[in-house]
């Protein structure tokens, strides 16, 4: 694997030669909020930052997307239009390597098995990931208790770690070869690069806060399913979801027909288990009729059901839900929670 070294000084060429071939997806600056979004021009791209308060999940997984569209007469269905499958060639540019662990995630809910969602394949076969390097881990970052870390580059496709005066970067996938063109005259990075950049990952791991690893927690929430902690943790929640939509992980939406002039369409957009209507049946029966039911669904799905189902947490340990509550409750203290309670057989 060849490194090589982009200077800061080159880094709108690089982006300017990925415009012209690619839809780019980066970090950028709109109406004063740091968010993913599409770039149009290089000067948009922030490169110094923290990790953004949104998950980048909305570049494969649109938190709103139409899935066909009906035309009506005379109180009649005349036609039905599918919305052709987004295949624009596609590069997601200064990814953290959480919310690569997130399209991870998403892979193996969206894209294995028998029933396949054709929305996102469409988009993820043709989606390059250019991950970043996490070297300024938030004091709410997490991500070494759930089995990654800051400079965990499984997989990107394109690997990107921070040394003075610019990234020293790598292909990392067969997929990501199809950008070595844009790398062919970068210099390859010397001894002293390579080192740099080594200080700086041993740096970004000494700021992660100690945490005891959440490794078996699936096991230990089996004899939890109607502990009193719910309802203790859910006290102050106030189920706005926030946590969520903000979410890496969490993939949850519902389907709903919109009436328009002459027809309407079908439209799939994010939902949330934080919801008191989510589980709510037609019969107006509510099989999680609480937040203490609905909490303990959110943790049992990251925590037991999706590591059994797909062999992964739903959790990257990006600590965004922890930052956006406005209520100020922390997932890290709901996992050690639930590993004190099991520990003392149900009476923490």
């Amino acid at each position: 694997m060849t490194v090589r070294m982009l200077e800061a000084a080159r880094l709108n060429a690089f982006v300017a030669a990925l415009l012209e071939a690619y839809r780019l997806i980066a970090p950028v600056r709109r109406d004063g909020e740091l968010r993913f979004d599409r770039v149009a021009e290089p000067g948009e791209v922030v490169w110094g930052y923290r990790n953004t308060p949104r998950a980048p999940k909305v570049a494969l997984f649109p938190q709103t997307e139409r899935m066909m569209r009906f035309a009506q007469g005379r109180g009649r269905l005349n036609a039905v239009e599918d919305v052709p499958l987004d295949e624009t060639p596609t590069v997601v540019l200064g990814m953290r390597p959480c919310d690569v662990q997130g399209v991870a995630l998403f892979d193996r809910v969206f894209g294995q098995g028998e029933l396949r969602d054709p929305y996102y394949c469409a988009r993820r076969g043709n989606t390059l990931l250019v991950a970043m390097a996490c070297d300024l881990p938030r004091p709410t970052c997490f991500c070494h208790a759930v089995g990654g870390g800051p400079y965990d580059a499984r997989g990107a496709d394109v690997w990107l770690r921070v040394v003075d005066g610019g990234y020293l970067v790598a292909v990392q996938s067969a997929r990501g070869a199809a950008l070595e063109a844009y790398m062919q005259d970068l210099p390859v990075a010397d001894e002293a690069q390579l080192a740099a950049a080594d200080a700086v990952e041993r740096a970004a791991r000494e700021r992660l806060r100690a945490m005891v690893p959440v490794a078996g927690i699936e096991a230990l929430l089996e004899g939890l399913f109607d502990s009193p902690l719910w309802a203790e943790i859910a006290e102050k929640c106030l189920a706005c979801g926030t946590c969520t939509y903000q979410c890496p992980g969490c993939h949850c939406f519902n389907i709903e027909d919109r009436v328009l002039a002459g027809g309407g369409e079908r439209v799939r957009a994010w939902d949330s288990c934080m919801y008191p209507g989510f589980t709510l049946h037609a019969s107006g029966y509510n099989p999680r009729p609480d937040q203490a039911a609905r909490w303990r669904q959110r943790t049992m799905h990251k925590f037991a059901y999706l590591p059994r189902n797909v062999g992964l947490y739903g959790c990257v340990g990006c600590g965004r839900c922890i930052q956006s509550c406005p209520v100020q409750l922390d997932i890290r203290q709901v996992l050690q929670r639930v590993q004190r309670e099991a520990e003392s057989g149900g009476h923490a």
